[in-house]
């Protein structure tokens, strides 16, 4: 996936700051002036200043659509044309209407019917088409994408392929044109676009822009934007990504528990916030996290889904996939393939724990009124499908609060280091293992048993394995819980290393106890201890012939 060619491709910026006879709009020429700069970026894109056309403030429609003519006349591989100011809706046919420097509101020849720019659009033999509308009612142009009669739909396909179109708000709304710097809805774009989106490829896509943008409005309580598109245009990429290389590599125990200096039921603002504090990372997807990296970090739970059922100490949480962007409706069945239900399936397997995250749109008796909570840690204790409010299957898990600590017996001196709440995985009354290094050691062999090979899947290509300590942690044996002293096997082999059943000689040759033939030799891909090894087989292999003397 590349970018747009800037030598083929044209933007035309088209603003009205100053009105004669409507209120001005002084943060549309900041827009502009913004906009530009950031399309001509070397790093960003790089459209030459020559194929970047900015109209602003307009007097007269051919002011206005004679360089939109020019560019779509040019434009060959993306035409990209943005309006902000005032939008006017006709009276009788609820038109949309783009206003000019001396616009009336009531007089609708005195302005630019959307419908003619529409046309100029359509008729560019540019691959690509980009439209951007900030302003009042621009959602009445979501219905003239494209014709509405089905067979010149059809007819026409080929010459409105590609079209992207995102407005402020829907159709019968008035947009925020904000006290700040910048309109609020080209405010959002410009922060993504220069600051760049964490968690993302290294080139954006327009609907990755679009989707963080509304998710940031909707926190401020400002108007949706909505968006249509036609064939694919919603993975055409805009622009680099510029949080892509700053971003820092999050190892597995950074990512898992809590985070350090953010206490239960700290409350954030917005999304941002949530992922400069890294406690919630992705600005706009629900769940973070990756089955390949162990399971799920963190999930929002905000009221986005009507099959969520929120208890406090227990959340039924609807996994991830199937909503129509616009209405939220459930349209599609979900599937486990999906990476964020794949992540918490994998949290189930590895019992790591996710920090939960909730928003002001969930149930009332435990959200906060405003903004997101964090709630702290809970485990994903099962998962299902089921046929959702709206018809589709959608996944729900079920989720279940960790205590604040462990019992007081797990004393300090039986811990290999201080581990969080959650990080814990009790192995004996008393006794805590960290369930990083099992996920760690499971991901470096990819869930393939050290002795057999095998890899265990669940439905969805899910793979799963259990790790064993080579010499226990308990008592009397008090072994380290770290890799060299870990094996990562089936639950077949577990069982018959755990009870002795095989052991493993100092060269890795796996020996069968019951006849004391060799059975292969260990997979080797971490540094395993041979005192370990050692001590194994000297407490087991002692016990086996004790048991058999004994039988004799």
């Amino acid at each position: 996936m590349t970018l747009p060619d800037p030598l083929t491709s044209r933007a035309v910026l088209i603003g009205i700051s100053e009105y004669t006879h409507l209120s001005p709009l002084p943060a549309v020429a900041n827009n502009l002036q913004m906009l530009a700069s950031l399309l001509q970026r070397p790093d960003l894109w790089g459209l030459p200043a020559a194929h970047c056309t900015v109209v602003h403030n307009p007097t007269s429609i051919d002011a206005m659509m004679d360089p939109l003519w020019q560019a779509r006349e040019e434009a060959r591989d993306t035409l990209l044309v943005y309006f902000a100011g005032h939008g006017l809706m006709h009276s009788v046919e609820s038109d949309l209407y783009l206003t000019l420097v001396d616009s009336y509101r009531d007089r609708m020849y005195s302005a630019v019917a959307y419908d003619t720019v529409r046309n100029e659009i359509r008729a560019s033999f540019a691959r690509r088409k980009i439209v951007i509308l900030d302003c009042c009612y621009s959602g009445l142009a979501l219905g003239l994408l494209g014709p509405e009669d089905a067979a010149e739909r059809v007819a026409n396909g080929a010459r409105i392929n590609g079209t992207y179109l995102m407005t402020a708000t829907a159709e019968n709304k008035t947009a925020t044109g904000g006290l700040d710097t910048y309109t609020a809805f080209t405010g959002e774009l410009i922060h993504l676009i220069k600051e760049g989106i964490p968690e993302q490829p290294e080139l954006l896509e327009l609907d990755t822009i679009f989707h963080h943008a509304r998710a940031s409005l909707r926190d401020k309580g400002l108007p949706i934007p909505q968006k249509r598109e036609s064939n694919l245009a919603a993975h055409i990429t805009l622009v680099r990504n510029r949080a892509h290389k700053s971003q820092k590599q999050v190892t597995l125990k950074e990512s898992y528990g809590p985070i350090e200096g953010i206490r239960v039921g700290a409350i954030f603002n917005n999304r941002r916030a949530l992922h400069d504090a890294g406690v919630h990372r992705p600005l706009q997807a629900g769940i973070c996290g990756t089955a390949e990296r162990g399971g799920a970090e963190s999930i929002v739970v905000s009221g986005g889904y009507k099959d969520d059922e929120d208890h406090g100490d227990v959340i039924i949480y609807t996994g991830h996939g199937g909503r129509d962007p616009n209405t939220g409706v459930q349209i599609k069945d979900q599937s486990s393939e999906d990476s964020g239900n794949a992540a918490l399936i994998m949290s189930m397997m590895t019992g790591l724990p996710v920090r939960v995250i909730r928003g002001s749109g969930g149930n009332k008796r435990f959200s906060p009124p405003a903004g997101y909570s964090y709630d702290g840690l809970f485990t994903v204790a099962d998962y299902w499908t089921k046929r959702s409010v709206n018809g589709p299957n959608v996944l729900q898990f079920r989720l279940e609060q960790i205590e604040g600590s462990p019992p007081e017996k797990a004393t300090a001196h039986r811990l290999s280091r201080k581990l969080p709440p959650g990080r814990r995985e009790e192995i004996a009354p008393g006794i805590y293992a960290d369930r990083l290094l099992a996920a760690k050691i499971k991901q470096i062999y990819d869930y393939a048993c050290q002795v057999c090979s095998v890899v265990l899947e669940v439905p969805g290509g899910l793979r799963f394995s259990t790790t064993v300590h080579i010499r226990g942690l308990e008592q009397p044996h008090l072994g380290p819980d770290n890799e060299a002293n870990m094996l990562c096997l089936c639950p077949n082999h577990r069982d018959l290393f755990k009870y002795g059943a095989i052991t493993i000689e100092d060269d890795f040759r796996v020996i069968d106890q019951t006849d004391g033939e060799p059975i292969g030799k260990l997979t080797l891909k971490h540094d395993i201890d041979r005192d370990h090894l050692r001590y194994h087989r000297q407490h087991h292999t002692l016990g086996h012939r004790r048991l058999t003397d004994s039988l004799d």
